[in-house]
């Protein structure tokens, strides 16, 4: 499911930051929407925030919910995206990493991203931040260890990256070097943030921050046909399928925020009018009334002819927990195109990659063959969906939140090798190992 912006893009053309839309849901009708049907996908971008008029006074006349200035959402540049190849111990691996270098959470320079063995090709997801010594510490996240694998070694301005991988089980390591490569698309990430005080003349107010994060081809690269198609499916990936080129990005963003903000303003006005907040609460009373939402852009698989990524989207609006999903896209660069499971799999693949599918869970759960699938997930079979991702040596595909899961199980990515599933293959996208007769 893609998704969309409703009230932002006609045509292409930016129409209205500021549409009325009468009957739309609240963002807690949003939130029950989304625990009901274990949606994958945040279904309040599939619907859209629409602005609905916010404008109440206190007791004493003041107006509670003005819009504030939006001074602050301009875009700059936030993160420095590296391709890395080399070795950990005699196995060549390949990593995709954004250091966010304007990090404000205390952490200093934080990192993500996700390495693969070449051998191999599924992605696995690590973070984890730079200390002040350049001893830079990335951590594992999935898979069925108690206690995950860790990356930890000196990391130098120019992005070498070497030192030690230690294995969960505090027994096993083996030395790792990485070094950038540039035999790729050049990416670097940019970003905008924003926030929206609910009742601006209150001392302490509920509040919306809004952060988007993207990814753009770094200037001067030298081709631009390719160029254009990479930013036009990031910008459709960030704002929905209405998209179609007829206003920059970030201006698009603004347009998504406001129409967000509107939103806000009105469910806040309706817990105001109802008497469930007041200006004489303190901070933490706003706990579930300060909402956030978050987009960014990650990179699964880079390379001259291939690139997929993940567009992920978190929204807290009130209750226990946020919600979140990644929408992945792979990219031909020779046809400039994006890919279908058709244009990568033979008709008939489905069995086969189910059955693909069910190994890589058992892995990945430890689970034993006489245990059914449905002792840790909703199904006791695993379909391919369309939420998938290609590399050189595979399909990995993409389960968001509830789908096939608890929310506790968060994303659960599958990979299933070429070489698994080689018969249903199309010959284009086959590694070359497995084309030698």
């Amino acid at each position: 499911m893609r998704r969309s912006i409703k009230g932002i893009y006609k045509d292409g053309i930016l129409q209205t930051t500021n549409t009325q839309s009468s009957g739309m849901p609240t963002a807690s009708t949003f939130d029950s929407i989304l625990r009901t049907v274990k949606a994958p996908l945040l279904l309040l971008l599939s619907v859209g925030l629409l602005g609905l008029p916010g404008c109440t006074s206190d007791s004493a006349g003041n107006d509670n919910t003005n819009l504030a200035e939006a001074g602050g959402f301009q875009a700059h540049q936030t993160n420095t995206y590296y391709h890395l190849k080399g070795f950990l111990g005699e196995m060549p691996i390949s990593m995709e990493l954004m250091e966010e270098t304007d990090y404000h959470n205390g952490y200093g320079h934080f990192f993500r991203g996700f390495y693969r063995y070449d051998r191999y090709g599924g992605p696995i997801s690590v973070y984890g931040n730079l200390d002040s010594d350049k001893t830079l510490t990335l951590t594992e996240q999935g898979g069925w260890d108690s206690t995950p694998h860790i990356f930890q070694g000196r990391w130098d301005e120019k992005g070498k990256f070497s030192g030690k991988w230690i294995n969960g089980n505090g027994k096993d390591e083996y030395p790792f070097e990485l070094r950038p490569n540039e035999d790729v698309v050049p990416l670097e990430g940019w970003g905008v943030e924003d926030s929206l005080a609910a009742f601006p003349h209150w001392e302490h107010s509920p509040a919306l921050t809004y952060e988007a994060e993207w990814l753009q081809v770094k200037e001067g690269w030298g081709q631009p046909a390719l160029t254009s198609f990479i930013e036009q499916r990031i910008a459709i990936g960030m704002l929905g399928e209405g998209y179609k080129g007829g206003e920059a990005l970030p201006i698009g963003l603004e347009a998504q925020c406001q129409d967000y903000y509107e939103e806000y303003k009105a469910e806040m006005r309706s817990l105001y009018e109802a008497g469930m907040i007041d200006s004489l609460a303190e901070p933490d009373a706003f706990l579930s009334t300060s909402y956030n939402y978050n987009s960014s852009v990650q990179v699964y698989f880079n390379s001259p002819q291939l690139l997929t990524l993940g567009f992920t989207d978190y929204a807290y609006t009130g209750g226990a927990h946020g919600l979140f999903g990644t929408d992945v896209e792979s990219y031909d660069l020779r046809n400039l195109r994006m890919l279908k499971l058709s244009d990568v799999l033979l008709p008939g693949y489905e069995e086969a990659v189910s059955k693909a599918l069910d190994r890589a869970v058992r892995i990945k759960y430890n689970l034993q063959a006489a245990q059914a699938l449905d002792a840790i997930l909703f199904e006791k079979e695993i379909q391919p969906n369309e939420n998938f991702g290609v590399t050189d040596k595979g399909i990995f595909f993409v389960y968001g939140p509830y789908e096939i899961a608890p929310y506790a199980a968060g994303e659960i990515e599958l990979f299933v090798s070429f070489e698994q599933i080689s018969e249903y293959v199309k010959a284009a996208w086959l590694p070359e190992e497995l084309t030698e007769e």
